[in-house]
């Protein structure tokens, strides 16, 4: 134990750790509404400010890739010059792309808006290294909070973002803005913990893995529309692996006097390399399913044969009240690792996952079936989501905490871009003459991402709680 982290125990102006928990789960909301309220706005917001149905998809593309690249550098600037400044800055930076969106929508503004909201991204990376340097015997409960917040802010935020921009959709932009101003002041309720490295970022892996991640995830978007063959997909997809496996050469690297962008010898240590796995195969099998989701409670069963038929804003209602499952499993999932074990809670969570899909598959004639697996799917979706980020974390010293938790966000973010992918190839080689998804299709859908599912289980079931040991001078270590 260091003795800043003393000092910072024993300091009276350090808030209580309940109000420190409160205060991230304010910030979190700001993460929660930015990624809820743009997905029913940009459709019905296009028409109005010119952007036509491709410039819309483009407009995800730069999201998705943007929170990619963002991840890494986000957490490892938290590392090197503090979590509550970077935090604070991360939290400016979404309120004025929220802000600049709300005043004067356009692709351009939208577009630098879209970018900028992207920094929630090391919201909960930075605020778990506050937590684990101030109290770490809270971190678990503080990471369920924020996620049960995360949860239910995405499923409300597009619910309240559907109603307010019903009839103009420029009104609904507005909704992100007071909640940024609100996250901004909570920022200034949490303590400065931790002592920054105050190392620089290393230029050549930070370019190497930015590119990179840029290259593999236009290629894995854009694949459907061009096609896979197609030299701009083979191009950017070749180039971006080339430029990740450089990446990953120097920042493995064991030697003296290397300079790490973001240190990926974290995955000797088998409980993050269990977790990291485990957070990939979760990420494909959950948020990439989400419009498909949409897609399928949209669809008119009396023209495709499946579907329910619903509008925008019944979608948007069966999010948000499923979401309440999210929110209630990620406050229970600490109490569950600590009855059952961590390693059995993400078996579970697994399980729990593959049987959403599998009700979904042989029940999705039923709505209330159909509802009942996305459920399921909700409730595997707070559990993962508050277990893996709180375990991704335990396995390495204080000082590494943001990069670490930044290196579990990377392989979600990873692995919803590669979930999606295969869900658009599926998509893709099952399209009926009506431009729609086969109901073959579908089931081929469900049933990959149930098997995703088991493996995400079957992985976090590796996890073994790391064993720390405490040095003469008092420092706190990891036996691997």
């Amino acid at each position: 134990m260091t003795a800043q982290t003393s000092q910072l125990r024993s300091d009276s102006r350090v808030p209580s750790i309940v109000l420190i928990i409160l205060a991230m789960g304010v910030v979190e909301m700001l993460s929660g509404v930015t990624q809820g309220y743009l997905p029913p706005l940009l459709p019905a917001l296009g028409p109005v400010i010119g952007i036509d149905d491709p410039g819309i998809n483009g407009l995800f593309l730069i999201s998705n890739v943007s929170f990619a690249v963002m991840t890494p550098i986000v957490s490892r600037l938290g590392d090197s010059y503090g979590y509550r400044l970077v935090l604070r800055w991360s939290t400016v930076a979404v309120s004025i792309g929220a802000l600049a969106m709300a005043v004067a929508p356009s692709l351009i503004t939208i577009t630098i808006g879209i970018v900028l909201l992207t920094c929630v991204v090391g919201f909960i990376p930075l605020m778990m290294g506050i937590l684990r340097t101030t109290s770490p015997a809270h971190t678990r409960n503080g990471v369920s909070v924020m996620i049960g917040v995360l949860m239910i802010t995405v499923g409300f935020g597009g619910l309240i973002a559907g109603l307010v921009g019903a009839e103009d959709p420029q009104r609904g932009l507005w909704i992100a803005v007071p909640i940024a101003v609100l996250s901004l002041a909570a920022t200034f309720v949490l303590p400065d913990a931790g002592t920054p490295t105050r190392q620089p970022l290393a230029v050549l892996p930070l370019a190497t893995c930015s590119l990179g991640l840029i290259g593999f995830v236009v290629a894995l978007a854009m694949g459907p529309e061009w096609g896979w063959f197609d030299v701009r997909t083979l191009g950017s997809g070749i180039l971006g692996v080339a430029l990740l496996t450089i990446w990953v050469w120097i920042d493995s690297r064991k030697t003296a006097k290397r300079r790490t962008f973001l240190d990926l010898s974290m995955l000797r240590i088998p409980q993050i390399r269990s977790i990291t796995v485990s957070t990939f195969f979760f990420g494909f099998a959950t948020i990439s399913y989400f419009g498909t989701n949409g897609i399928f409670l949209h669809a008119d069963p009396q023209e495709v044969g499946y579907g329910f038929g619903l509008s925008p804003f019944g979608v948007a209602t069966v999010l948000a009240l499923t979401s309440i499952a999210s929110l209630l499993s990620s406050l229970v999932t600490v109490r569950m690792m600590s009855v059952i074990g961590e390693n059995i809670t993400m078996l579970v969570a697994g399980v729990i996952l593959a049987a959403g899909f599998s009700t979904i598959l042989f029940g999705h004639r039923s709505f209330v079936l159909y509802c009942l697996g996305f459920t399921l799917f909700n409730v595997s979706l707070g559990m993962y989501q508050a277990a893996t980020r709180a375990l991704s974390v335990e396995g390495v010293p204080i000082h590494q905490t943001s990069s670490a938790a930044g290196l579990n966000e990377l392989a979600l973010s990873v692995g919803i871009a590669v979930g999606a992918a295969m869900i658009r190839m599926i998509s893709a080689a099952s399209v009926t003459e009506a431009g729609k998804i086969s109901e073959g299709g579908l089931w081929a859908i469900w049933v990959v991402l149930a098997v995703a599912a088991l493996c995400a289980g079957i992985a976090g079931f590796s996890y073994r709680r790391p064993q720390y040991r405490v040095s003469a001078t008092g420092t706190i270590g990891v036996t691997e």
